[in-house]
């Protein structure tokens, strides 16, 4: 009996050192999210990230001292203007929605607030469809995915449709073309969701293979990108704690069936020698404005201090689900 419980005790030293290999039980103290940006000719193997213009916390709290941070950076480009909307947390409980503006893609100006309601708004995904600007912002609050118009570009945002009712999702990812309408959300519970659609206005429905990911690689970080192989997915990874980097994933459709899979793990992750992106970084988006033009931006956090927090039941339950995920899919 008693070299039972020997060896039962030994395996359990061994599998919490293991997870704690995986993802760490104390994890960064980290806070205060900025936001970068950049261009190439093609579409990148990897970002330089310490090559390119920062918009930082601290600069954004001179125009707004109320900020704690900008993350969730999606943006458009109409005409010579660019158009950058982000997460606007401030001292209030709920983050609002921000507008960056900028003439030249390297020098943003900030623009103030766009959109705010009574619940939390975040990713807020901005897209021109028939030559009208919509938003799909993370409106998990709201028990709903709701989908806002612009009236008076970039200002004036109204709910124009309810894609989803009674669900709390996050991140919610938006595809839609001619022949493709398609959208990703995650719950807490650390699966991605697939809907499809006819169209924008369409009915919104789950895909036969409901969970397209689950695990610690299972909510979307930025825009779907169309190319001649299909879609490509930035999904945040939070083995390090959230926040800590993003993957690629490549989603392949056909006419009644899709197929996923990680293309480049870490594509971004926490920069050490940068300050404000030192704890991890977790969006990006990135599109293609003409032949060899290349244009995205990103955000990132950084660490408040040396010190790490405690959390043994995270580890362990993101642990257990990607193993469970790795062995049934």
């Amino acid at each position: 009996m008693k070299k039972y419980l020997i060896s039962v005790l030994c395996l359990g030293i061994l599998t919490l050192i293991i997870i704690n290999y995986r993802t760490p039980f104390f994890q960064k103290d980290a806070g205060g999210w900025s936001i970068g940006y950049g261009g190439s000719t093609m579409y990148p193997a990897e970002i330089t990230v310490k090559s390119n213009p920062i918009y930082s916390i601290e600069k954004l709290k001179l125009q707004n001292d109320s900020t704690v941070f900008l993350a969730d950076p999606f943006f458009v480009k109409e005409k010579d203007t660019f158009y950058l909307f982000f997460e606007h947390k401030k001292t209030k409980s709920n983050a609002d929605i921000g507008l960056l503006t900028s003439t030249d893609g390297k020098n943003y100006t900030y623009r103030g607030t766009v959109l705010t309601q009574k619940f939390h708004l975040s990713y807020p995904q901005v897209f021109k469809y028939k030559n009208e600007f919509y938003m799909l912002p993370e409106s998990k609050q709201a028990n709903a995915v709701l989908l806002y118009k612009a009236h008076h570009f970039p200002f004036d945002w109204r709910v124009c449709d309810t894609l989803l009712s009674n669900v709390r999702l996050k991140d919610p990812s938006i595809y839609v073309s001619d022949s493709l309408n398609v959208m990703v959300a995650s719950d807490d519970k650390l699966n991605m969701y697939l809907y499809q659609a006819d169209s924008l206005f369409g009915k919104w429905q789950l895909h036969d293979k409901s969970i397209a990911i689950m695990g610690t690689e299972a909510r979307a970080g930025g825009r779907f990108f169309a190319d001649a192989k299909g879609l490509i997915l930035p999904v945040q990874n939070c083995t390090d704690g959230y926040g800590y980097g993003l993957s690629l994933y490549r989603f392949s459709f056909s006419k009644d069936s899709y197929s996923m899979k990680r293309e480049i793990p870490f594509f971004l992750k926490a920069q050490i020698d940068i300050k404000e992106f030192n704890a991890g970084m977790h969006q990006l988006d990135i599109q293609q404005l003409g032949p060899n033009e290349f244009y995205y931006v990103y955000d990132g956090n950084q660490l408040i201090s040396d010190s790490k927090k405690l959390n043994v039941w995270g580890p362990i339950k993101w642990t257990y689900i990607d193993l469970k995920n790795w062995i049934f899919n």
